[in-house]
């Protein structure tokens, strides 16, 4: 990552500097590179975020516009900066596999999609509902397991891995899941219903989540919820840097 090596080697170049130019001893030159690490970083971190808001700002319109072409191309013009932005990559790559899904093209969704990181909830979860619809279960399943263990408290994930598992015939797993999340989040309607109807052995419903759960494409929306939204109402800002 290009931004910690530069704040590294300035901060290192200083601190050891001085102690090879016998300014001040070891201690010191230790103290110094750690201080001017984390300043360096502050700094740089602002400049990188003065940068990058605007242009998600411009994505985030041009989305809402339904300019889907003129939004993945601004999202791939900002792939070079991941290179000085951690984590910044994984959520870009997020992004542009679920405006090509919502765009209609899943196979680049699903490549696109591969490289989100594991706390891109959203595209994790529709990349294990594509995996799914293609008949891997067990990939499917896995990806859920994996994705879920990290953000415990995103409703939908946890009611769709749940709803997989119910359709595997491992209605139990199902419930001791929702159990689990309703002891984190106990006044979600949707997870209490479907847990209280996998007590009772009868089918989940879904419909709660209304179109965010129709857009994975598991199940047909309802007529009378009228025509699927074809791109997503927004992305996600890219995890903050410290002290940006």
């Amino acid at each position: 990552m290009y931004s910690v090596l530069v704040c590294s080697a300035f901060a290192l170049c200083f601190g050891l500097g001085g102690w090879l130019l016998d300014w001040w001893g070891i201690g010191w030159a230790i103290a110094f590179a750690l201080l001017l690490f984390v300043v360096s970083w502050i700094l740089l971190a602002r400049y990188l975020g003065q940068r990058l808001q605007p242009a998600m700002s411009r994505v985030q319109k041009q989305m809402e516009a339904g300019m889907l072409e003129a939004a993945m191309q601004s999202l791939e013009s900002l792939l070079p900066m991941s290179r000085w932005v951690p984590l910044l990559r994984g959520q870009l790559l997020a992004n542009m596999g679920m405006l090509a899904y919502h765009g209609g093209d899943e196979t680049k969704a699903t490549k696109l999609l591969e490289g989100a990181s594991v706390r891109a909830t959203d595209a994790r979860l529709l990349l294990a509902c594509i995996h799914y619809k293609k008949g891997d279960q067990t990939r499917a399943l896995q990806m859920l397991q994996m994705t879920a263990a990290v953000n415990k408290k995103h409703a939908l994930l946890h009611n769709t891995y749940a709803w997989m598992l119910h359709k595997a015939e491992r209605a139990d797993e199902a419930q001791a899941l929702l159990a689990a999340f309703l002891k984190r989040d106990p006044n979600n309607a949707p997870s209490k219903e479907n847990l209280l109807r996998l007590q009772n052995r009868t089918r989940m419903t879904m419909q709660g989540f209304e179109m965010q759960w129709y857009a994975l494409g598991l199940e047909r929306p309802p007529q009378t919820m009228g025509q699927m939204r074809r791109a997503p109402k927004g992305f996600r800002e890219p995890p903050k840097r410290r002290g940006g």
